[in-house]
């Protein structure tokens, strides 16, 4: 399907709001696959299917949720902001054929995972900061991110956690180590040096 008929058909169904969201994603993940030479139209296609899932009613998450056997624990209050990533991936493959590379792009994009390849950390760190007002704390992503990818993904991590204990809440496991294998690789780095 080209992205045209995609652009429409996402507009039709997500709010004006999301819908400018997922389309300065886009935009933003072509510029960084640009720059780490990576299919710039894959990465605008995974920006705008990133958040497809994201408005869905109850009823339709839990019909993907059984449908495709997912775990129940996503229809729990505490999965709510992330649980469309899951779901979203799996209507990224079914209804627009995408390989796996934009199925864990779109499944990793809200709380990382360490198998995360380049254009997953670029949908990661796009949809941090393709948004009208970035968070203070986010600003200099939008730099580091074409500097080190994997020092921008863990700033972001260390930010959210930080936002996260303020209320309480700890770090999903998937992100904790993805945390600790950037903080592990960032030392070694350092350490050649």
């Amino acid at each position: 399907m080209e992205i045209k008929k995609i652009k429409k058909e996402i507009k039709k169904n997500l709010s004006p709001f999301r819908y400018n969201h997922s389309i300065r994603v886009a935009k933003i993940a072509k510029k960084l696959a640009k720059h780490y030479k990576l299919d710039q139209n894959k990465a605008y296609l995974t920006g705008l299917l990133h958040d497809i899932a994201k408005e869905l009613s109850e009823e339709e998450n839990a019909y993907w949720i059984k449908k495709y056997n997912l775990p129940k624990k996503l229809l729990e209050e505490k999965y709510k902001n992330i649980k469309h990533a899951d779901i979203g991936a799996i209507i990224a493959k079914e209804k627009y054929h995408s390989d796996n590379d934009i199925y864990n792009a779109i499944k990793y994009h809200t709380i990382g995972n360490k198998e995360m390849n380049m254009l997953a950390k670029i949908i990661y760190i796009a949809d941090k900061i393709g948004r009208t007002k970035i968070p203070e704390e986010l600003k200099p992503v939008k730099k580091l991110a074409y500097q080190d990818i994997n020092k921008a993904l863990l700033y972001c991590i260390e930010k959210q956690e930080l936002k996260l204990q303020e209320k309480g809440i700890k770090l999903h496991q998937d992100t904790k180590e993805l945390k600790d294998l950037l903080r592990n690789n960032k030392r070694n780095q350092e350490d050649f040096f």
